[in-house]
């Protein structure tokens, strides 16, 4: 039963997001989908992804702040349920590097991504280069040499540490 009723959440997503009005859409009724969704399957990072990308969208074509309230406590939500990987770490560094512009914090959930073994070099990427623009060159040297480590022939990293040194 209740993988039907998901089926049917995620269908009804895909036809409202695919419609012929999607500039506003029906972002609104997708967003509360998601939520249905989230209630069967907390673990839907997808789900959480685009639900908060959603509300962050209505944020800025309806010039609503609200909608982007409601995006940082669900994105908070995303990770206090599911802190045992890196992605939603480096989801909430792209949140607050993003869409709420608050740099300082960005670091803060990148430095914590890194951390996991899975995390792709591009988390190092986002981490090095926001340490570079917030003049922080001390960081941006230590986690280019930690990415350097995992990813040794990074095009990106190697052509940071040059530039840092």
């Amino acid at each position: 039963m209740q993988s039907r009723k998901l089926e049917y959440l995620r269908k009804t997503i895909e036809t409202l997001w695919h419609g012929t009005d999607t500039k506003t859409g029906d972002y609104p009724k997708i967003i509360n989908l998601y939520k249905e969704v989230l209630k069967l399957d907390y673990k839907d990072r997808d789900a959480w992804e685009n639900m908060i990308w959603l509300m962050w969208s209505m944020s800025v074509n309806s010039k609503d702040s609200s909608w982007l309230n409601d995006a940082e406590i669900f994105t908070k939500r995303y990770l206090s349920l599911m802190p045992n990987g890196y992605r939603s770490y480096e989801f909430l560094g792209m949140f607050y590097r993003s869409m709420k512009k608050d740099e300082k914090l960005s670091i803060r959930y990148y430095e914590s991504a890194v951390r996991f073994k899975d995390c792709p070099s591009t988390t190092f990427h986002s981490l090095v280069s926001l340490c570079i623009k917030n003049n922080d060159r001390l960081n941006a040297i230590g986690y280019t040499k930690m990415g350097l480590k995992r990813f040794k022939n990074d095009p990106y990293l190697s052509s940071k540490l040059s530039i840092l040194k």
